[in-house]
């Protein structure tokens, strides 16, 4: 039996990186003012351009079968 490497690391790094940096946005922004305002502003909108990102990308193309 051939054992499969694990693919958690590949699947759930960067949603619990983009998890973490929104948390710690969260935090700043609700505790601090001045350079903590920057970093809630940069942090949060961290998801809305990855997002927008992805979208912009063409899809790839599927053969059919």
């Amino acid at each position: 039996m051939q054992q499969t490497k694990s693919t958690f690391g590949k699947v759930w790094s960067n949603p619990i990186i983009i998890g973490i940096c929104s948390g710690v946005g969260l935090l700043a922004a609700l505790t601090g003012n001045g350079i903590w305002n920057v970093t809630s502003w940069l942090t949060l909108g961290l998801p809305v351009v990855i997002t927008v990102w992805f979208l912009s990308k063409p899809g790839k193309k599927t053969r059919s079968r």
